[in-house]
């Protein structure tokens, strides 16, 4: 890894993001290997699932925070998501945000 002095907060932010989503994806490869087992070896480690999801649901909410602390561009880590939302905003919130205009370019 760089020395802090050369690495600037982009690449930081991207490198954390690649290290959380790379555990994330080894964490969940070790509960699935566990549920292909058979036998008492699968009945010895069967509740070490629930705890290997967990970990990722706590991986999944510090992405969420790290997207929204630092200064990237997220999309390229979007596979395929879309870039509209999906849930309706609150009808007070459009009331409060209908004279803001367009915010577009």
């Amino acid at each position: 890894m760089a020395s802090a002095k050369n690495i600037s907060m982009r690449n930081y932010c991207d490198s954390v993001y690649d290290e959380l989503v790379d555990a994330k994806s080894r964490i969940l490869g070790l509960a699935e290997c566990i549920e292909e087992m058979q036998g008492q070896e699968k009945e010895m480690l069967k509740t070490h699932i629930r705890h290997f999801h967990d970990i990722a649901n706590t991986i999944d909410w510090k992405l969420e925070i790290l997207t929204k602390a630092c200064p990237a561009d997220w999309t390229k880590y979007s596979k395929g998501a879309e870039a509209s939302v999906s849930v309706k905003a609150p009808e007070s919130f459009e009331k409060e945000f209908a004279a803001a205009g367009d915010m577009g370019g």
